[in-house]
């Protein structure tokens, strides 16, 4: 009767533990590839929506209102609108308070201010405080408090606003925050430490924002960069944000 000897059972053993080792190695790496594919798409979706949602306010800036430092840096600043139409220009040019809207009635809340033809050139601009005013609503009117405005709109068109936003990065803690109702400060500094934020991305390993003027009539552009990162997936998103500065 005939049987196995020691050494080849050795060389079988020898030979299953080496076929052993290629499988491991061959199913670790398909679980690695499959775990870092299910972060990638799940860092990238997280950041889309963060910067579907950073656009979507960014557009909906005041005109010439949308600041980032140096062109260049690690936030962007402006003010969004809350309501917005169209007065009439007779009463502007007589020196009146009230404005008629023509149009739809204008919601207006405590705290709100009433912006006209914001340049954001010295003497039309929103940060210096020359063009904004605080302002109530009645019916089809709009009345604001103190000095007549200083230019009018050559569209007749005016805007509701109440503070500022700034979306900033926040790397040191690998996040992304929005800070809203920022009074509106004078030489557009954004002093906003120590202000309670929203978080809008975790796990930000990189991030910055840049502003590039466009001419009158047409729009700037904000590029919004942002890189997310977690259990070796890593997504990175440049979205382009057009910005309407007619104002």
């Amino acid at each position: 009767m005939s049987g196995f000897t020691l050494v080849e059972l050795v060389i079988v053993i020898v030979v299953m533990a080496i076929l052993g080792g290629i499988s491991v190695s061959f199913i670790k790496n398909s679980v690695l590839a499959y775990v870092n594919s299910e972060a990638y798409y799940e860092l990238a979706d997280r950041a889309d929506i963060s910067l579907r949602r950073m656009s979507r306010d960014i557009r909906n800036a005041l005109p010439n209102s949308v600041w980032v430092p140096g062109g260049s840096g690690s936030y962007v600043q402006f003010v969004p609108i809350k309501a917005g139409g169209r007065y009439r220009q007779d009463d502007f040019d007589a020196g009146r308070l009230t404005l008629d809207v023509l149009g739809p009635m204008v919601n207006v809340d405590v705290g709100d201010q009433l912006v006209i033809y914001n340049m954001g050139i010295a003497g039309a601009d929103v940060y210096e405080g020359n063009n904004i005013r605080p302002v109530v609503a009645n019916a089809n009117t709009v009345t604001f408090a103190g000095a007549l405005f200083p230019f009018a709109s050559p569209g007749s068109r005016f805007y509701v606003v109440n503070g500022a936003v700034i979306y900033a990065c926040d790397l040191p803690n690998r996040r992304l925050l929005m800070y809203s109702n920022i009074a509106i400060a004078a030489g557009r500094v954004a002093n906003f430490n120590g202000l309670a934020a929203n978080v809008v991305a975790e796990d930000v390993t990189e991030c910055s924002f840049t502003y590039t003027e466009g001419v009158m009539q047409h729009s700037s552009v904000v590029t919004a960069q942002l890189t997310l990162a977690k259990n070796g997936g890593v997504a990175r998103l440049v979205n382009l944000i057009n910005v309407v500065n007619s104002p």
